[in-house]
């Protein structure tokens, strides 16, 4: 038996010695821990908080299955491709790179693929994206098909993953050889990846690791302090983000969370025929920033975030925007510090400029208190049905957590209201800008016309008095007036 032969031997049930031996990284403590008892199940479930390796650790695992399986079969799956493609294969692509032993040289890896250069329909590792649009039926084929003697399931952000996609996950396994990997931030209380941690009888069928970001080494104690001091320690989002844990059952949030994350990277596209709008929250209290958000149909593009600077410096931000992406209008929070900008400018006659004053009445006082709770009402309907399509990545993740910072109550009509910046500050949570200029682009889409298009006056009758004249102006002909 040759030395290469004898350490693949050594690595098949020792995934942390394949790491150390071969990659060149330095394991957290977590990870030491998940990657020591890893072969001691065949399923294996990480809910995790953020900046922890989750994703390094997954890719990890796939070489390591790779490299020590003939024919080896590794099937990766996740909410949509962007999120296999931008996250999950840039890490295998990375630590296939820094391999110490050149391990990446034996494959191939293509955009959606990698196999092994001699065996490339038989040794492999694929990408399947899951589509939410789809029928459940269709869904649950995702995986579905997938089987070998040598087999790896790798699913990443699993609470965004439809349940269906689940069904043929116990069909899958059936060898003894076969294994799966779940990972990602719990965004909701409900759904199968919850129920490998929470259910009492299904959570007994999986090995269970729980990562706190307070207690990694990859995480810094700056980001703990960032969510904790603009979402607050008793936030969905800090459980979420940092804690590593499910949101709260009875979530006082105005937005759930996992609502405004179904929707980063949705898939939503514009159509040909949609306008671009921009909306302009403008920054008024110390270090909050103003923030500009362009909107095409319901697509949310990536922001500009501009900050402490004055009127007319931000007026000029706003109206290069406007030229530079032809928008068909910016809706500018005209409270306090926001009149100025529209003041400076409506007087060099910038195009397309409307101003917005979410205290103002709402179109229905029995459904909103005001227009600004009744733009994050609508907000809050499209997370729900996931109209919007945010960015991927850290933007949008960032969106989401402040759609979901707000909490709320109810006016004397019953109607919403959306718990104010003030209110927050009060608590500690930090203002929600880039949401509220979200905001403030549903103005245009659903707002606007029903606040400024007035109702048509009902023709009056004509007094006694007015008829006598008309017929005296008509003249002697008077049988012609009626």
């Amino acid at each position: 038996m040759d030395l290469i032969t004898k350490k693949i031997l050594e690595w098949k049930y020792n995934p942390l010695q394949f790491v150390l031996d071969n990659i060149e990284c330095k394991p957290t403590k977590q990870q030491v821990h998940m990657l020591s008892n890893f072969v001691k199940a065949k399923r294996n479930t990480i809910r995790s908080g953020h900046g922890t390796g989750k994703d390094a650790s997954a890719s990890w695992l796939v070489w390591w299955f790779l490299c020590t399986r003939p024919f080896a079969k590794v099937v990766c799956t996740a909410p949509t491709f962007r999120q296999l493609n931008d996250i999950l294969w840039s890490e295998l692509s990375k630590w296939g790179r820094k391999s110490k032993g050149n391990l990446a040289d034996e494959f191939v890896i293509q955009k959606d693929k990698i196999f092994h250069k001699s065996a490339p329909k038989e040794h492999w590792c694929r990408a399947v994206s899951v589509s939410v649009k789809a029928s459940k039926d269709e869904q649950a084929e995702t995986l579905a098909g997938f089987h070998g003697d040598h087999l790896l399931i790798v699913v990443d952000e699993a609470s965004g993953v439809p349940d269906p996609v689940f069904i043929p996950l116990e069909g899958a396994m059936t060898q003894e050889d076969n294994w799966c990997l779940m990972i990602g931030n719990m965004t909701k209380n409900t759904g199968y990846f919850y129920e490998t941690h929470f259910h009492e009888s299904i959570s007994k069928k999986w090995q269970k690791f729980h990562w706190d970001s307070r207690e990694s080494e990859n995480v810094k104690a700056s980001m703990i302090e960032y969510f904790k001091d603009k979402y607050g320690e008793d936030s969905d989002v800090f459980r979420v983000r940092v804690m590593g844990e499910p949101p709260m059952a009875e979530s006082e949030s105005f937005i759930p969370l996992s609502w405004a994350v179904s929707c980063i990277d949705s898939g939503v596209e514009a159509s040909e025929d949609d306008p671009l709008y921009l909306g302009v929250d403008v920054g008024r209290y110390g270090d909050d920033p103003s923030i500009i958000v362009p909107r095409e149909g319901n697509v949310i593009e990536p922001w500009d975030t501009i900050k402490s600077v004055d009127v007319i410096t931000l007026g000029g931000f706003v109206k290069q925007s406007i030229a530079e992406l032809n928008a068909g209008g910016a809706a500018i929070d005209e409270i306090g510090i926001g009149a100025g900008v529209v003041d400076w400018l409506e007087k060099f006659k910038t195009p397309n400029v409307y101003g917005v004053n979410v205290a103002r009445r709402s179109s229905d006082k029995e459904k909103y208190d005001r227009l600004r709770d009744e733009l994050w009402t609508q907000m809050r309907e499209k997370c729900m049905k996931r109209y919007y399509n945010f960015p991927a990545g850290e933007l949008g993740n960032e969106l989401a957590n402040e759609l979901s910072s707000p909490r709320y109550d109810f006016n004397a009509y019953g109607g919403f209201k959306v718990e104010s910046k003030i209110k927050m500050r009060a608590r500690g949570v930090a203002s929600p800008n880039i949401a509220d200029a979200v905001g403030l682009t549903e103005y245009f889409y659903t707002v606007a016309h029903l606040l400024f298009n007035p109702r048509k006056k009902k023709k009056a009758k004509p007094r006694p008095w007015e008829v006598q004249n008309r017929r005296q102006r008509k003249g002697r002909h008077l049988w012609a007036v009626k």
